[in-house]
């Protein structure tokens, strides 16, 4: 089952936008614009089907028009005629406020949409390729509230841990992982569970994802100077307790995030790495001290996301000893151990995968650990010596929700190694 089904409705828009643009771009009868209802259409289907991004792209044959479900991309079966681009890219750039007449130059934009009576911010950005231009639309809170810390996907131990982290008074805590990957959710996860009115919470962001009461959220501008360093110097004179920091990229960032954990700040942010050792080294190599590092670091939440297998149609098998299975768990097989696989059935849309859950791995730094940053060890050291004090990996966290039912280890594998 597809995003938008083929109906008489969309053929008749599909044959007025051709009227429209044969006749010039006019509108008949008074009515608003074909391209303005079918570019409507496509962003409301898209945000009812839960799509994550919505994406048209210029192709030889037509308009290529894709949605990601829980990671994937799916593409429409709809047919949008190459014609249609120059509109519907015009259209989507007057609702980002962007300058229509350039188009050898990317451009980035945000629409707040009215979707069934809920507004929806929408991030716009504009690509030129062979071709045209290439619309990317990213549904920044198309799911409706912030998720509760407890609904993230945390296994009990994770949750406790993870917990002790954000109520310090002070320090720094990082999430990483790759892109997509559900870190921002998690922050504001947290800045949820730690908020009341007694504390004074301020986060600088590349963009806002979601608007949180309570709190001071500040947007990236470059072109104004406002930058994550220039935001973090202002912040430190706002009197914040809390701070969110959508992400370290540069060293000037790097030093002044671990600056403002040091002067009594709780401070939340987020880095590109592929697990909680190497957030560490990342730092390090950001030219960030390692007796800086070693007093300040609280911990790191290593995070991927995987598709939750539908409650409804999943599919539980034994794993025998001679099974794929049985390879890919390795010195995690046990006899009798069940899995669960999808299948498919209409409340998933035949996908066998509803929603996505996090896999986690969290380090929490001991005494043991700060003195091994300090005097800079590897990172494999920091895993061997995290794992002794009870840090579950990505692949283990993944084998456990698993063998729950939540995931298929399918899944787990290519999320966690690449299918390997």
């Amino acid at each position: 089952m597809t995003v938008i089904e083929r109906d008489m409705a969309y053929d008749m828009l599909v044959y007025q936008v051709k009227q429209e643009l044969r006749t010039g771009g006019r509108s008949e009868g008074g009515r608003s614009s074909a391209v303005v209802r079918l570019v409507d259409r496509i962003l409301q289907d898209g945000i009812r089907g839960g799509a994550s991004d919505i994406h048209l792209e210029p192709e030889e044959t037509g308009l290529r028009l894709r949605y990601r479900f829980d990671g994937r991309l799916v593409e429409s079966p709809l047919s949008l005629p190459l014609a249609f681009q120059g509109a519907m890219v015009a259209r989507l750039k007057v609702m980002a406020e962007l300058d229509i007449a350039q188009k050898q130059r990317p451009q980035d934009g945000h629409i707040r949409f009215d979707a069934d009576g809920v507004t929806v911010d929408l991030r716009v950005s504009c690509v030129p390729v062979i071709g045209g231009e290439a619309v990317v639309v990213r549904v920044m809170n198309g799911s409706g509230e912030a998720l509760a810390l407890v609904d993230v996907g945390f296994t009990e131990a994770n949750l406790a841990r993870f917990r002790g982290l954000i109520h310090r008074p002070a320090g720094l805590v990082l999430i990483c992982g790759p892109m997509n990957s559900g870190k921002t959710t998690t922050l504001y996860a947290a800045l949820g569970e730690i908020g009341d009115a007694s504390r004074s919470l301020v986060t600088i962001e590349d963009p806002v994802e979601r608007r949180l009461a309570g709190v001071r959220q500040i947007e990236l501008n470059v072109r104004a100077g406002l930058t994550f360093a220039e935001g973090l110097r202002a912040i430190l004179r706002q009197d914040a307790q809390t701070i969110l920091l959508g992400e370290v990229r540069d060293e000037e960032t790097a030093q002044m995030a671990v600056r403002a954990a040091l002067t009594g700040h709780l401070l939340m942010t987020t880095l590109h790495t592929p697990d909680a050792p190497s957030a560490v080294h990342r730092l390090l190599d950001m030219r960030v001290k390692p007796y800086l590092l070693a007093g300040v670091l609280g911990g790191v939440c290593a995070q991927r996301l995987v598709r939750r297998l539908c409650p409804h149609c999943r599919e539980a098998y034994d794993v025998t000893s001679d099974s794929a299975e049985a390879a890919v768990l390795g010195r995690h097989y046990r006899e009798g151990m069940r899995l669960y696989r999808a299948k498919g059935c209409p409340a998933c849309h035949g996908r066998g995968y509803k929603g996505r859950i996090a896999l986690q791995e969290i380090l929490t730094v001991s005494r043991e650990l700060r003195n091994r940053i300090r005097v800079g060890v590897a990172a494999d050291e920091l895993r061997d010596l995290a794992r002794k004090e009870g840090m579950v990996t990505l692949r283990e966290d993944g084998i456990m929700k698993a063998t729950a039912g939540l995931t298929s280890l399918e899944e787990v594998n290519e999320v966690v190694y690449g299918g390997e």
